[in-house]
């Protein structure tokens, strides 16, 4: 199936639907983990549009968050 649409958008709405879901929890986080290629395109996706993040941080991991959902990738270790 061919993925269409932009990741912040997307997690937007994964953030809304979250929030709106019938639990009662302390957090609400999201993991993805990644392999290589996909985590530096989602790293440097989310850098430019942010501009929280500098490219040249050295990562394994990094989060952001969107309403009250954590949103964290993470590089597989495989």
């Amino acid at each position: 199936m061919e993925k269409k649409g932009e990741i912040l958008n997307q997690l937007a709405i994964i953030s809304d639907l979250l929030e709106n879901a019938n639990l009662e929890t302390k957090e609400k986080t999201v993991i993805f983990l990644l392999e290589q290629p996909e985590f530096d395109r989602i790293f440097d996706k989310i850098v430019k549009k942010t501009k929280l993040l500098t490219p040249d941080m050295l990562k394994t991991t990094f989060s952001m968050k969107i309403g009250e959902i954590d949103f964290v990738f993470t590089l597989s270790e495989d």
